[in-house]
């Protein structure tokens, strides 16, 4: 008999919730149902002490967008707006060491208005 772990963990924010599971079973990266700010991250999984959040979308469309990073027990480690010189350059970088972030698997959001998307992250 093979059992496979599946664990789920609901995050409610500003009234509105997202489900996020884990499973012993591929799980896409993208694990937000609903449209949002369309994002990548790079490289990930990541080995160095650094990744990228790639923005494939404008200022324009999300004013006053942030990103936070979220640890598997849905503990927010960090949050920061996203800043008019990222907004020109499309991408975030954010520095590993200066989280102290173990190593392991973290979700990290990106929010504008009332959208937001979350996209999972694995430190190595």
């Amino acid at each position: 008999m093979v059992r496979k772990l599946l664990i789920c963990f609901l995050w409610v924010s500003a009234g509105s919730f997202t489900l996020s599971i884990l499973s012993a079973y591929p799980v896409p990266r993208d694990i937000t149902p609903e449209p949002g700010p369309v994002f990548t991250l790079n490289p990930n999984p990541v080995t160095g002490s650094w990744f990228h959040i790639n923005l494939a979308f404008s200022e324009s469309d999300y004013p006053n967008a942030k990103f936070s990073i979220s640890n598997v027990l849905g503990e927010v480690v960090y949050t920061a707006p996203i800043k008019k010189t990222e907004f020109a350059g499309a991408k975030v970088r954010v520095d590993i060491a200066d989280l102290k972030l173990d190593k392991g698997v973290y979700f990290v959001q990106v929010s504008g208005g009332d959208k937001s998307r979350i996209l999972r992250l694995v430190v190595r």
